[in-house]
């Protein structure tokens, strides 16, 4: 009897013990192994946009810049926010105003919001643009504040007369009728 209770006892150590290590589960037990194909419907990209990556930190970190074994975001997005590099510089080839020029901003709102004030990403785009007063909200205008006051040093007629008209064509378009933008200057001068 008592050779049993030994054994009982023995056997409950070793289970324990074999329990005690800590391990994580490799990425396909977490993600299916389409989850990094963009051609793949279970491509993470869309679920990052619709539900922001809160879910993410819980494994790949507070910053999302991975933890002990695990990728972060930026081993693949290299740029802040996980855009390109260079989304942020004029100068760039991936500069976010080539792409905001060619489609419209209503792909950033999928991670900026609906009105570009910050949405799950918390970044507005009035973080770098200003607004102007009693203009568009902020973040969707992409001028500086005072771009619609006349006394401001800041206002647009000032610009148009000393640099002309050809960079306003890139969101407002040729003959400044709307472009991406959708507000063309006969919104207000006729």
């Amino acid at each position: 009897m008592r050779a049993i209770g030994i054994g009982c006892l023995l056997l409950a150590l070793l289970l324990a013990a074999g329990c005690a290590e800590r391990r994580s589960p490799t990425e396909s037990q977490v993600h299916p192994s389409s989850w990094n194909d963009p051609n793949s419907t279970s491509f993470h990209g869309p679920r990052v946009r619709a539900d922001g990556p809160g879910i993410c930190r819980s494994c790949h970190g507070g910053d999302l810049r991975g933890e002990a074994g695990v990728v972060g975001c930026f081993a693949c997005h290299s740029g802040s926010g996980g855009h390109p590099d260079g989304w942020e510089r004029p100068a760039s080839a991936s500069f976010h105003g080539h792409s905001v020029e060619a489609m419209g901003p209503s792909g950033c709102a999928d991670c900026h919001g609906g009105d570009y004030s910050g949405g799950w990403s918390g970044v507005a785009c009035s973080s770098c643009h200003g607004a102007p007063p009693g203009g568009q909200p902020p973040g969707q205008s992409g001028h500086p504040l005072g771009w619609m006051t006349r006394e401001s040093a800041s206002f647009h007629g000032y610009e148009v007369q000393t640099e002309g008209v050809t960079d306003c064509t890139r969101c407002h378009g040729f003959g400044l009728s709307g472009g991406t933008s959708g507000v063309g200057c006969a919104k207000c001068h006729g």
